[in-house]
């Protein structure tokens, strides 16, 4: 796998794994070449301070916004290569996404992310310029079943029919039935989120 990573990288392309031990990757890599490890992409201004002391670092980061750190890491890149092993990339958050995306346009640095979950991932268009090498993998990912709102349902119904069970000798109390149900409704889906 490490060779095909390597492969993608030199053609300047960005690798997308699913469910591999990236850090172990990260250990094998080119040490002819500036490059960081990152366990996840929400460790945010951090991940960024890391970045460019990696490529200076006589480099001072306190006070800078993320945008200032991204403009100095992509000029320290205009004659380096950087490359970046990014962990748990599905907790791509919308605060991070777009500083990612200014860092991949840049030609001289390339993201390589490993998505260890089966979570929806933000962006699918940002997705669709990474080659993703164990596709097969990531295929199968989306035929997972989410059972969440069928279990709701279900569970909503149990309660309608016990609530509707003690109270039926009262049609009144049908309507109560219906309201309680939508509030049990309403607090399990408030807790599973």
């Amino acid at each position: 796998m490490i060779a095909e990573i390597n492969k993608q990288l030199e053609k300047h392309n960005n690798v997308l794994l699913y469910n591999e031990d990236l850090h172990k990757y990260y250990k094998k890599r080119d040490n002819n070449i500036t490059t960081i490890y990152i366990s996840t992409p929400k460790k945010g201004k951090t991940a960024f301070e890391s970045m460019l002391k990696k490529l200076d670092h006589e480099a001072t980061v306190k006070g800078k916004t993320i945008s200032k750190l991204i403009e100095e890491i992509q000029e320290k890149t205009a004659d380096n290569e950087l490359r970046i092993y990014v962990d748990s990339f599905e907790q791509l958050g919308k605060r991070e996404l777009p500083y990612y995306k200014e860092l991949e346009e840049d030609g001289n640095i390339h993201l390589v992310a490993n998505i260890c979950e089966d979570k929806e991932f933000i962006d699918g268009e940002f997705l669709k310029k990474f080659v993703i090498l164990n596709e097969e993998y990531y295929n199968n990912r989306s035929q997972s079943i989410n059972v969440t709102y069928p279990l709701l349902l279900v569970l909503s119904l149990l309660v309608f029919f016990l609530f509707l069970r003690l109270q039926l000798s009262i049609t009144n109390y049908l309507v109560n039935t219906l309201w309680f149900t939508l509030l049990m409704y309403r607090t399990i889906y408030y807790i599973t989120r």
